[in-house]
C-alpha cells in the first residue's frame, strides 16, 4: 500500500471513532444530568458519603496504604450517617402519620392522601434499608484493627464486599453504590412527599376554586412562610456547592504546589557535588575549612542534635580517622 492509501484509511479511522466518542460524551453527558436531579434533595449526603467515598476507593487501584485509611475513615461516617437517617426517619414517619387523618376527610384531594401514605412508606423503608446497611458495616473489622497487622486478604475482602468488584466495575458495583445510598434517598425523599402532601392538603381551596373563605387566608399565610423557607434553602444550598467548590480548587492547588516543591527538591544538578564547609574554631575566631582539609588534619566534626526539655542543643565532637600522624582529638560544645 501506498503511503496515500494509508493516510487515507487512518483518515477514515478517525472519522469513525469520532462519532463513537461523541454519541458516548453525551450519554454521559445525560447520566450525569439525571443523576444530579435524582439526587437534588440529598446530593450533599450522597456525594460525601457515598459517591466520593467509593470513587477514591475505586482510584486506589487496591493500593493497600491508600485504601486502609479511605475505608477506616468511610466506616465511621456511614455510621454517623445510618443513625441520622435513622432518627430523621422515625421523625418523618411520626408527623405521616399525625397527617394521615386530615387526608380522611371526605372532600380531600386524594392526592393529598396518596403523598401521606408514600411519605410513611418512605419513612419505614428508610429505617428497615438503614438497619440492614449497617449489617453490612457491621461485618467490617472494627475501627482499631484498621493498622499495618490487617493482611492484605482481609483488605482485599473488604474492598470487594464495599465495592463488588475484583477488576472493574460492573452492574453489581453500581447496584451496590444505589444500596448505599438508598437509606438516604427514602429518608429525603419521605420529607419531600410530606411536605408535597402538606402543600396539597392546605392549599386544596385554591385547587378546587372554592368560594373565599379562611382556609385561604391560611393557605397564603403557609405559602409565604414556606416560600422564604424554601428560598433560604435554595441560597443554602448554593452557598454550600460554591465553599465546596473553593475548598476542591484550594486543596488542587495545593497538591499542584507541594508536587513541584517535590520535584524542585528531588532535583539534583549533574554537576560535581560541592565538599561541604565545616567550621572550626581556633582560640576566640571561627573560619571555615574543608571537608578534605580536616581529614588531613586527622578530625572530623560530627553534629549531635538532642533535646533537653524545652532546649535544643548541639553537640560537635572531633573523632580521629587517620592513626598515622594524628592530633589530639578535641570535644567543641555549643549550648
Amino acid at each position: 500500500m501506498t503511503a496515500r492509501a494509508i493516510s487515507e484509511s487512518q483518515t477514515n479511522e478517525r472519522r469513525e471513532v469520532l462519532p463513537a466518542r461523541n454519541d458516548h460524551c453525551r450519554c454521559s453527558m445525560c447520566l450525569l444530568i439525571v443523576l444530579a436531579i435524582i439526587t437534588a434533595p440529598y446530593r450533599r449526603t450522597f456525594k460525601l458519603y457515598t459517591w466520593r467515598p467509593l470513587q477514591e476507593m475505586r482510584a486506589a487501584h487496591g493500593d493497600r496504604d491508600i485504601l486502609v485509611p479511605l475505608i477506616k475513615q468511610w466506616k465511621v461516617e456511614k455510621t454517623e450517617e445510618l443513625r441520622s437517617v435513622q432518627v430523621s426517619a422515625s421523625f418523618c414517619a411520626g408527623a405521616a402519620l399525625a397527617g394521615m387523618p386530615w387526608s380522611k376527610a371526605s372532600e380531600t384531594i386524594w392526592i393529598a392522601s396518596a403523598l401521606f401514605v408514600s411519605c410513611l412508606l418512605c419513612s419505614i423503608w428508610a429505617i428497615i434499608a438503614s438497619i440492614q446497611t449497617k449489617s453490612i458495616l457491621d461485618d467490617l473489622p472494627a475501627k482499631e484493627d484498621f493498622d499495618a497487622s490487617l493482611a492484605d486478604t482481609d483488605v482485599l475482602r473488604i474492598q470487594h464486599t464495599i465495592l463488588r468488584y475484583k477488576r472493574t466495575p460492573a452492574l453489581q458495583h453500581w447496584i451496590m453504590v444505589f444500596i448505599w445510598q438508598f437509606p438516604s434517598m427514602s429518608m429525603a425523599y419521605a420529607w419531600v412527599t410530606f411536605l408535597a402532601a402538606l402543600t396539597v392538603h392546605i392549599c386544596e381551596p385554591f385547587i378546587r376554586r372554592s368560594p373565599w373563605s379562611d382556609k385561604n387566608k391560611t393557605a397564603i399565610v403557609y405559602l409565604v412562610i414556606g416560600f422564604l423557607g424554601l428560598a433560604t434553602y435554595v441560597f443554602t444550598s448554593v452557598f454550600v456547592y460554591m465553599s465546596e467548590k473553593d475548598l476542591e480548587h484550594h486543596i488542587a492547588t495545593r497538591r499542584k504546589n507541594e508536587g513541584e516543591n517535590q520535584v524542585t527538591h528531588s532535583y539534583t544538578p549533574k554537576s560535581t557535588a560541592a565538599i561541604p564547609e565545616i567550621l572550626r574554631e581556633t582560640g576566640g575566631s571561627v573560619e571555615r575549612t574543608s571537608f578534605e582539609q580536616s581529614r588531613k588534619d586527622g578530625i572530623i566534626e560530627i553534629d549531635l542534635e538532642h533535646q533537653a526539655g524545652a532546649r535544643m542543643e548541639s553537640i560537635r565532637m572531633a573523632v580521629p580517622l587517620d592513626f598515622s600522624n594524628r592530633k589530639k582529638p578535641r570535644l567543641i560544645l555549643f549550648n
